[in-house]
């Protein structure tokens, strides 16, 4: 834990803007419209330049994750899309193929809701690091330019999904409540700070509630007893699979958090470009999908703090203290 503190402190002092960009590329004209076009929720293909790079032998493990992210992405999504979805009123699936085929024909007649993966830019030290996004745009946008986009929380660690049931709800849900924010208020906010605005002011109405956290998000350093104590308040670590259900049923009694990745940092530490993920935490009400609380790791501010994907001591004393 102090080895991590340390390394964290180290790099503090050069994290800055990332290279990906959660700028909304769409205003209200835009989403007005979108929201009259049939909407094609997009599949994920496999690329046959990566599966010729992960052909090797020694790249066999990796070739097999990759089909398997594939194949789960496609299987969830086509789902969840359909169920949590409500801007349109007309919803079908596509592959990446025929949805390329469309723009190709100039056929201006669809809004597209797509996982993108942002990839790293730096032209400084540029790394292999991405997060992946839920975009709703235009067919005929720019992958570079998406109307709008919502990143996507941490990949489970199960074999058997990619991402949770509550993880496409509380994605989905929030990306379109942002657009109708957008739409009513004409404040092109995007999906950071509206987030940031949300839960200005709400993080003590956490402590009247049971706060759930995944264990699959602790870090291996810590244990579920530290974080208990350090918390000292209603809180359980549990399976993924309760969290997920607690949200999707919309219990009453309980609050959820959320981990996701939004931001490369960048540092160096004398000579050596550092790169690195950093994620968000959010606390999100079960019952109303209110937004409670709100860690965003950025600048100064993070001395000492957490900025990886998972949760230590501190993530739980900073939510026990927010007011």
């Amino acid at each position: 834990m102090k080895k991590l503190l340390l390394l964290t402190i180290c790099l503090v002092s050069f994290v800055g803007r990332a290279q990906v960009s959660s700028y909304f590329h769409g205003g209200i004209k835009d989403f007005n419209n979108l929201k009259t076009r049939t909407l094609i929720v997009e599949l994920l293909e496999e690329d046959e330049k990566i599966l010729k790079k992960l052909a090797k032998p020694k790249y066999a493990e990796d070739l097999i994750a990759y089909k398997k992210m594939i194949r789960l992405y496609n299987q969830e999504i086509s789902i969840y899309a359909k169920k949590y979805w409500t801007l349109n009123s007309t919803i079908e699936i596509k592959n990446q193929s025929e949805v390329e085929a469309l723009k190709k024909e100039r056929n201006r007649s669809y809004a597209v809701l797509r996982n993108l993966r942002l990839n790293d830019k730096d032209l400084d030290f540029r790394s292999s690091l991405y997060v992946n996004a839920f975009v709703y745009t235009r067919i005929e946008s720019s992958l570079d330019s998406p109307d709008s986009q919502a990143y996507m929380p941490v990949f489970s660690k199960s074999a058997e999904v990619l991402l949770n049931e509550s993880d496409y709800k509380f994605c989905l849900e929030t990306l379109q409540a942002n657009i109708n924010y957008i739409v009513s208020t004409k404040k092109n906010e995007n999906s950071e700070n509206y987030i940031k605005l949300m839960a200005e002011g709400n993080c003590t109405l956490i402590k009247n509630k049971t706060l759930l956290v995944k264990e699959s998000l602790l870090h291996e350093k810590v244990t579920k007893e530290s974080c208990l104590k350090k918390y000292n308040g209603n809180l359980q670590i549990v399976t993924d699979e309760e969290v997920s259900k607690a949200f999707v049923n919309k219990d009453k009694d309980k609050v959820v958090l959320f981990s996701v990745p939004y931001e490369i940092g960048k540092g160096s530490l004398g000579p050596v470009g550092q790169s690195f993920i950093m994620s968000y935490k959010v606390v999100v009400d079960c019952e109303t999908g209110k937004i409670l609380y709100l860690f965003m790791p950025r600048g100064f501010a993070v001395m000492g703090q957490n900025i990886y994907q998972f949760m230590i001591e501190k993530d739980f004393e900073n939510i026990k203290n927010c007011k």
